[in-house]
């Protein structure tokens, strides 16, 4: 049997616009498939428990003749059955063969994660000789997916937004699961249509936003018979109602149109010429007395039964998916008449490193241009400046915490290549997509073992772009991301090439570019963009960049500046708010970051791979330094040890002493010492051994580096997560320890 792997997107995703469930099934070259050996064999299990019928065609589509995608296809089918017959109304899938690796990869498209998720598993036990019954195991699947089921209204409002390329997110659903004590309209049906301030929340036919007025009259009767009598209107008690069945309707009214009328029997009329217009008149007063919501009001004769708030239109299912779907229809254009503004500007940002200053660079400028960005970063979430959180929240969850805020017009977030790998994306498009570099680094996990392969994740979130891309033209795998992106606008940026090179590259296709050029014997940021030259600010002119000799952070600036430039920022605004970007701590904390608070100066970094150390060591080669320099680094855990010893080798020959750490423990993670790789790195790379120390980690460790360390000495803090926060404190306890007074 195959050894199987499977992980549930959560939204739009690399693979889909649908969500799926990825499995990954890798086959050994000599293993033969011993069962199943025809998918009769899982029909007649299937028909013993009781998941079909005799009269049912299983598999509905024909196998590939390839023994390992004949096989992952009859699984996929057979979870997609599974959920089909409990009530999800799914219906994609896809295998893909990989054949240099024995391996296939199957999307199978889930309606709730959760029942994706153990469909596929019961699925794996079937066809893997495990379950011979089914009868039992799928009653209690089919119950606990009967449970996470879409209504049927639910699933023709999202089906409208998706088509009128509405923002549509369901609350009930991980990662977006809202708390609430309040009691549900309809199970399973409350979503958030709309980014930011241009948002409504559903709860079935219910707008919880728009029509919260009216919400005591969707469980009192006295009180929609109130309004019926203050409307001039007759009432009668239902018991009461005379006349035959000719002459009792139920009519769907909403947004000031009356869409159908129902009779006795539940069956939709053919024609509402059927209906006098006195009674539609009726059906339209009421409607607009509760805001033009949906409502299904009930009449005998001329009189009024009574009227519900916010139908659960599942009872019209007989009546076929046309009404449900044109009810779903007119709800959306109540909520979001034509021309409305539904989305909030979306700039996310990825690469393997930058996107945190780069984020953080953007969201600068956009604040000072006043603009209301909300930021998603490794170092948190903020609102308008405001610092709400400060977890790393770079994927799905915290990309929508921005997008549901009221507080915010225009989103900024950083992408982390772990959110796309598992999670999905929190929009199904973005404005702005910037893709700063891909090096060494997070490789051996999840099927990602190449630079190549990691390129491939990154670009899938430029491939959902639409107005620009901007892309890093200096690196190839950036660069080669170019001809799959379909956005608007394509800007190269590049610190190497000037534009008349780089607009070879773009074809014919509408472009812009961010380069340097000299004026006047000035290295400055330029943007050429059709017939027009902008010079944006000298390098120098960035206090981030050191005087233009941290290159990496000058690198960060010119995609940050293209990318608000793109999103309609004014050439002098943006130089204006950059040339007050500073890489302080209150900034940037943990990148670059000065401390002249004792003897000698400690710069903190988070360079955290290969190229991140060894951009950080061309920056240090250019400090003038009256003592020593040194560095004290770790290594991440989860690095392989060919990334840790690459690390040591990119620093070798850069300082006069080097202190390598121990990663600190986590308790999700095993312990792992990657000290000594580091060392082998540096002795690779030529370092004497006298030259480097192994230490541990915490707060005694720090205190003895400081200890070795003299008057003039340049140390650099190569820090985590955790220490970035930690260490000015410890530098401060150090100072007061040693009766040090800087000012």
């Amino acid at each position: 049997m195959p050894e199987i792997d499977y992980f549930p997107y959560l939204g739009p995703n690399r693979r889909s616009d649908k969500t799926v469930v990825e499995i990954t099934l890798d086959f050994s070259c000599d293993e033969q498939i011993s069962f199943p050996q025809h998918s009769s064999e899982i029909r007649d299990l299937l028909l013993a428990g009781g998941v079909i019928s005799a009269n049912d065609e299983f598999p509905g589509q024909s196998l590939p003749g390839e023994p390992r995608a004949w096989y992952a296809s009859l699984l996929a089918q057979t979870a997609l059955l599974f959920q089909q017959k409990a009530g999800h109304r799914v219906g994609f899938f896809s295998v893909t063969e990989i054949p240099h690796k024995n391996r296939c990869r199957v999307l199978l498209e889930h309606e709730h994660c959760d029942v994706g998720i153990t469909a596929v598993k019961l699925a794996i036990e079937l066809l893997n000789g495990q379950r011979k019954h089914l009868a039992e195991p799928f009653g209690m699947f089919k119950a606990f997916a009967h449970d996470r089921r879409l209504p049927l209204e639910t699933e023709a409002i999202i089906n409208t937004a998706l088509r009128r390329d509405i923002p549509c997110n369901h609350l009930e659903r991980f990662p977006r699961m809202r708390s609430s004590r309040r009691e549900c309209i309809r199970r399973n049906g409350l979503l958030m249509l709309g980014h930011g301030e241009h948002q409504h929340v559903l709860d079935g036919t219910f707008c919880l936003d728009k029509s919260a007025e009216y919400r005591g009259l969707l469980k009192s009767r006295g009180l929609r018979q109130s309004l019926i009598k203050n409307l001039g209107l007759e009432v009668v008690h239902r018991k009461n109602a005379g006349g035959t069945d000719d002459d009792q309707y139920q009519l769907i009214a909403v947004n000031n149109q009356v869409l159908a009328a129902i009779d006795t029997a539940g069956s939709e009329l053919d024609s509402m010429d059927q209906i006098h217009p006195s009674i539609i008149d009726t059906a339209l007063k009421i409607n607009r007395a509760v805001g033009l919501a949906p409502v299904l009001v009930s009449v005998s004769g001329a009189a009024v039964v009574d009227f519900e708030l916010a139908p659960n239109l599942e009872r019209f299912h007989a009546s076929g998916s046309k009404l449900i779907e044109s009810v779903a229809g007119a709800f959306v254009d109540w909520l979001f008449p034509d021309n409305s503004i539904v989305h909030m500007p979306v700039i996310a940002i990825t690469g393997t490193n930058g996107k945190t200053t780069t984020s953080r660079m953007v969201n600068h400028i956009l604040l000072n241009c006043g603009r209301q960005p909300g930021l998603v970063c490794t170092d948190g979430i903020f609102l308008n400046g405001r610092q709400v959180n400060d977890a790393d929240n770079c994927t799905m969850k915290g990309h929508f915490d921005v997008l549901a805020s009221k507080e915010v017009d225009i989103a900024v977030l950083e992408t982390h290549h772990y959110g796309i790998l598992v999670r999905g994306f929190a929009f199904q498009w973005c404005d702005i997509a910037v893709c700063l570099n891909v090096t060494e680094d997070h490789l051996g996990g999840i099927n990602i073992d190449t630079v190549e392969q990691m390129a491939e994740v990154k670009g899938s979130l430029l491939q959902r772009a639409r107005h620009a891309v901007v892309i890093n033209a200096d690196d190839p795998l950036c660069l080669g991301m170019l001809e799959s992106t379909k956005a608007e606008t394509a800007c190269l940026v590049s610190m190497q090439t000037g534009m008349a090179e780089l607009s070879k590259l773009t074809g014919d296709r509408k472009a812009c570019y961010c380069v340097l050029e000299t004026i006047k014997g000035a290295e400055w940021l330029i943007i050429h963009d059709a017939d027009n030259r902008w010079p944006i600010i000298p390098s120098a002119g960035i206090p981030a960049t050191f005087n233009a000799t941290a290159r990496f952070n000058l690198s960060n600036a010119m995609h940050a500046i293209a990318a608000t430039y793109l999103a309609g920022i004014k050439a002098d605004a943006i130089a204006a708010a950059m040339g007050s970007f500073t890489s302080g701590y209150e900034s940037t904390p943990g990148r670059l970051n000065l401390f002249d608070d004792l003897p000698f100066r400690i710069i903190m970094d988070f360079a955290h791979n290969p190229d991140g150390f060894a951009k950080l060591c061309d920056f240090v080669d250019q400090q003038d330094v009256a003592g020593r320099k040194l560095i004290a680094f770790a290594g991440s855990i989860d690095r392989k040890d060919e990334t840790l010893i690459n690390m040591g080798r990119a620093m070798a020959g850069h300082f006069d002493f080097y202190f390598c750490k121990e990663h600190p423990l986590r308790a999700d993670r095993v312990a792992r010492n990657v000290a000594h790789f580091l060392q082998q790195g540096l002795l690779a790379g030529g370092v004497d051994k006298q030259e480097t120390a192994i230490m541990g980690y915490g707060r005694a460790v720090i205190f003895d580096i400081f200890d070795r360390c003299v008057a003039g000495d340049l140390l650099v803090m190569v820090v985590g997560h955790v220490e970035k926060y930690e260490l000015p404190g410890l530098i401060r306890e150090y100072a007061n320890r040693a009766g040090i007074n800087k000012k």
